[in-house]
């Protein structure tokens, strides 16, 4: 109980100086890259082909070949924020996906529906793997929508993800998953 009381103190501490951290908001950085950034005008045909793009790449994720895949997808001035992170060039999400690379294997990623609105396409999907943290492997799952805007030559311009991490990711991971849901508990009615 004494070790408990200790260690009790400083994550007390360390939760309070987490909490005073600003952190900035990406809401007026979408709004000026969604004003800023035209893509292709689409049709329902090319919004399916965008979101079957999208997942053929992701579903080489945690293998050599994504990198060259993705690289292909992607343009190189561009806006993208995956909801954890946010890049306006290329080289800086390459750098990304490497790393990103490293850690995952047994990618499994299916495009629930995709439809579009003038020259974005909005993409459901569902995405399974597992990602490698403190030397062990953690299966992640969950359902999102990618926003995205193309070029002519069909690479991604503009990219807006919406999924939740807390239960898609965070949840799952050890230690964190069980201050999260010490700190924020999934509530389920019946």
């Amino acid at each position: 109980m004494k070790t408990l009381q200790k260690l009790s103190i400083p994550m007390l501490a360390v939760l309070s100086l987490i909490g005073c951290k600003s952190v900035p908001s990406s809401t007026s950085d979408y709004r000026i890259a969604k004003q800023n950034i035209q893509g292709v005008t689409l049709d329902q045909t090319q919004a399916t082909q965008i979101g079957t793009n999208f997942v053929a790449t992701f579903n080489t994720l945690g293998t050599p070949s994504f990198i060259k895949n993705v690289d292909q997808l992607y343009a190189d001035r561009l806006f993208i924020n995956d909801t954890l992170s946010q890049f306006n060039h290329k080289t800086a999400l390459m750098q990304h996906f490497k790393g990103m690379n490293q850690r995952v294997s047994n990618v499994n990623v299916q495009l629930v529906s995709a439809t579009y609105h003038q020259d974005s396409a909005y993409v459901h999907w569902y995405m399974a793997y597992d990602f490698k943290i403190f030397g062990k492997n953690k299966t992640m799952q969950s359902y999102g929508m990618s926003e995205i805007k193309v070029n002519p030559a069909q690479q991604i311009i503009f990219q807006q993800d919406y999924w939740d991490p807390t239960n898609g990711l965070y949840r799952s991971l050890p230690y964190v998953g069980g201050v999260y849901s010490w700190l924020l508990p999934f509530k389920k009615s019946h």
